[in-house]
């Protein structure tokens, strides 16, 4: 049996003009995520991240905090199937066929701004449709492959450590997160994405795992636990 620990990114910079950026508050989230671990020592085998720099940089900052605690990480392998779902290519491209299907969104842009509360619902309403395949999206990702594109990187990293007691972490973002929950717990798409919703920044999720014959058994230990940031570090984005 061994740990997969699924880690989220910091807070990325919500609203600003380049979002895959980690904000000063996202570095500080990173760096209490490598100190905590400094400070139980907690074992790890081996660090997998996403190729996106909000990923990348998380990894950098909780290794450099644990490192300066005296407790150093192995160096991370990037895997691209852990990156995030295309959410700003599908909101580019599909916005006008939500806003079309919901009357109550028209109002999303007035006057030239952009109202927040709407473009919140206009993105989880995106996501629902995209998660039930009625969203026309091109070429840009399907909920089907990103599904199976997130098993395929979960499936490499438990296949790299089938040794007993080993702890792999991997540093992503909320929906593969979300998928390899569902994963262990048999949801379907739409509570796949509420769980997703629900994941914090920074935050730590524990899966044990064992193979039975060609087959990978997945059980979820712990969810979404903050318990290594101060209250003023807790944050969804």
């Amino acid at each position: 049996m061994g740990t997969l620990r699924l880690v989220r990114h910091g807070q990325a910079s919500y609203g600003a003009a380049n979002y895959d950026v980690l904000s000063p508050l996202g570095v500080r989230q990173a760096e209490a995520v490598g100190a905590a671990w400094a400070g139980r020592r907690a074992p790890v085998s081996a660090i997998y991240v996403g190729p996106m720099q909000r990923q990348l940089d998380t990894a950098r900052h909780l290794r450099a905090a644990a490192a300066a605690a005296g407790h150093p990480l192995p160096e991370p392998v990037v895997l691209p199937g852990l990156a995030e779902y295309p959410a700003f290519e599908l909101l580019a491209r599909c916005l006008p066929q939500v806003v079309a299907a919901e009357p109550s969104l028209r109002g999303l842009i007035h006057g030239g701004r952009v109202d927040r509360a709407l473009a919140d619902r206009a993105l989880w309403a995106m996501v629902d449709a995209w998660t039930a395949g009625t969203l026309d999206t091109g070429d840009l990702e399907t909920y089907a492959r990103f599904v199976a594109r997130v098993d395929a990187a979960t499936d490499e990293i438990l296949d790299r450590h089938a040794d007993r007691g080993q702890v792999a972490v991997a540093v992503t973002s909320g929906g593969p997160i979300g998928v390899v929950a569902r994963r262990a717990l048999g949801l379907d798409p739409r509570a796949t994405v509420a769980l997703w919703r629900m994941v914090r920044n920074a935050s730590v999720s524990d899966l044990l795992w064992r193979a039975r014959g060609a087959d990978r058994e997945l059980s979820l230990l712990g969810w979404n636990h903050v318990d290594h940031l101060a209250d003023d570090l807790v944050t969804f984005r």
